[in-house]
């Protein structure tokens, strides 16, 4: 991932000690956005950070000057929660800015502040959409899990077929709002019954790609090296030196590590048409060719007298196991059943019900035998099927890493993989690969200040640092970023890095 792009005048203001950056606050009201008086902005703390659900989050307070009593509900009735707020940086003078935040004001609202006469401050935490769609309550059909087969991860040609268009639906996002590369792997089967965000962020560990709530579309999932028309880069695209440190300190990131990975999730297989399920219920005779019959004597069976008789589909994989089945379609129909069953006589028995769309895992029949005997040889229903492999494990492992630190396990589990090749191997075989890879060759990491006003810089974005004047140029991706305003101090960023 580079590093924004910046507007030609903003590249050449940010190492340029001269030209004193600042932030402007735009408020998105009604009659138009606002730009409030840059006087007023006293503090201005953002952090951008890659969470433990794998998605990147924004978030920033901001400390007004409230000393004519302007920012309150009583005021203005949109200085509320939800309130949109923009966060533009500027060089010099206001003719050079750059868009870098589109946020929210939190739940707390506007929060007011004195002390004495004269000190009136108003202090609002702003938060990225991220928070709302990680807000079950926001969702659409939040209380319902969706069933999704067929899908690819994510493509936006095809939003009706992409998992990520379908799942930030469920949080209100248009496929016009969503920036996003082509990860056509198919995903046979998946439910969807988290919220939104961590559904996303799940999706994104799986395919090591970024998600965040953008500054210019909506939503953004991006950078996955396994994008078949977006070239990935790991190229570093800024450099600080000793000189722009103003501080650092070093952590190993051993937590990280691991030389044996075990990558672990439900394998859905489509399988062709075949027998998903055959009444095999007790009592069962024998004619005299010893074939199995059941004796429809009475009223008793299930199937007879009950209503809600459940005919549960299992099928066969590749290899003739029987597996059970998650979803199934291409199901006979009521007449092709009835054709199909089989009797020691003449009478067949009738349908009362037979309900193969309610759910997609069994079908709901009940049987009537009209007061006659009948000896059911076979009742069965034929479908082609998705069945469930749990618990498919692939194990991966470097043996001179166990050797020279032991053995270092480290467990990974996710709905989202796919059995599609991906350069010639299966793409969880190549995943687990890559896991490993990571996980062997951690280098540790650096907490890092400097002046200089890293506005561009995002988190996943790789650079280059030198720590001392004759050092070696070590490589870092950004895992964390806070840049610190105060309106009578100097401009301060801090990163946190991981080597690579």
């Amino acid at each position: 991932m580079k590093f924004y792009e910046l507007p030609q005048a903003v590249e050449a203001a940010i190492k340029n000690t001269d030209v004193r950056p600042f932030v402007r606050v735009l408020f998105e009201l009604a009659d138009g956005d606002v730009f409030i008086p840059d006087s007023d902005i006293l503090e201005f703390v953002s952090t951008s950070y890659k969470s433990s659900d794998g998605g990147i989050v924004n978030s920033v307070e901001l400390v007004l000057n409230n000393k004519n009593a302007l920012y309150s509900a009583e005021v203005n009735a949109e200085y509320t929660t939800g309130l949109g707020v923009q966060i533009w940086y500027c060089f010099g003078d206001k003719a050079n800015t750059f868009f870098r935040f589109h946020l929210f004001v939190d739940d707390n609202g506007f929060q007011n502040q004195e002390t004495g006469f004269l000190n009136k401050t108003t202090t609002i935490k702003l938060i990225d959409l991220s928070q709302k769609l990680n807000d079950s309550k926001l969702q659409k059909n939040w209380t319902d899990a969706q069933t999704v087969i067929h899908s690819v991860v994510c493509d936006k040609e095809h939003p009706e077929k992409s998992l990520v268009h379908l799942i930030a639906s469920r949080g209100g996002i248009k496929a016009s709002e969503i920036n996003c590369g082509k990860l056509p792997f198919d995903i046979p089967y998946v439910l969807i019954e988290g919220t939104a965000w961590k559904e996303l962020c799940a999706l994104a560990r799986a395919y090591n790609a970024v998600v965040e709530c953008g500054k210019d579309l909506t939503l953004s999932f991006i950078e996955s090296p396994y994008d078949s028309e977006n070239e990935y880069s790991d190229d570093s695209d800024f450099s600080l030196n000793e000189k722009e440190i103003t501080h650092f300190r070093f952590f190993n990131n051993y937590e990280l590590y691991a030389n044996n990975i075990r990558l672990k999730y439900t394998r859905y297989i489509q399988t062709e048409r075949q027998e998903l399920w055959s009444y095999s219920d007790a009592p069962v005779w024998y004619d005299e060719n010893m074939d199995a019959y059941y004796p429809f004597t009475d009223d008793t069976r299930r199937i007879v007298k009950d209503s809600d008789y459940e005919a549960i589909y299992t099928a066969k994989n590749f290899d003739g196991k029987t597996r059970n089945v998650v979803f199934a379609d291409s199901i006979d129909s009521e007449t092709d059943f009835l054709n199909a069953i089989e009797v020691t006589g003449s009478e067949k028995p009738v349908i009362i019900q037979y309900d193969t769309t309610t759910y997609k895992d069994r079908a709901i029949i009940q049987l009537g035998r009209n007061r006659e005997l009948i000896g059911l040889k076979k009742a069965s229903i034929t479908g082609r099927a998705i069945i469930s492999e749990n618990n498919f494990s692939v194990f991966v492992k470097d043996d001179s890493e166990i050797k020279k630190h032991g053995q270092i396990v480290r467990n990974v589990t996710s709905k989202y993989l796919s059995d599609d090749l991906f350069e010639n191997k299966p793409f969880y075989e190549r995943r687990a690969n890559d896991l490993l890879d990571e996980c062997v060759n951690t280098k540790g990491g650096y907490y890092l200040t400097t002046y200089i006003p890293l506005i561009h810089a995002r988190v996943g974005a790789f650079m280059d640092i030198r720590l001392s004047e004759n050092g070696a140029i070590k490589k870092v991706k950004i895992e964390e970023l806070t840049f610190r305003y105060k309106h009578n101090e100097a401009f301060s960023s801090e990163i946190w890095v991981k080597q690579i």
